[in-house]
């Protein structure tokens, strides 16, 4: 999935949830003041949620198949000592090769 298909998916996710939310907001009542519309928000809800699972079905996979080189060459590192000219351990270097 793309960064732009996702940073998509995450805004109308978030844009709709937020309008969810804010349609049932209202100021708080001791009385029922609709009835029914509640099921505006379920709708809302439910209709992100189908969204996001149509988006995230027509994604490509994302893990691929494992391919293996044979003919790939193999790389060893090893620490070697430092000597100086008197023979003497100065420290370690690493030393890689390839076969």
């Amino acid at each position: 999935m793309t960064s732009f298909k996702k940073t998509a998916t995450a805004a109308l996710a978030a844009l709709t949830l937020s309008t969810a939310i804010l349609a049932g907001a209202g100021t708080a009542q001791a009385y029922p003041r609709h009835r029914g519309h509640g099921w505006g928000v379920g709708a809302g809800i439910v209709g992100a949620l189908a969204v996001g699972g149509l988006l995230a079905a027509s994604a490509n996979r994302a893990y691929a198949e494992p391919v293996y080189e044979e003919d790939a060459p193999v790389r060893r590192c090893e620490m070697v000592e430092r000597v100086n000219r008197f023979g003497e351990v100065v420290g370690y270097r690493k030393v890689c090769s390839l076969y």
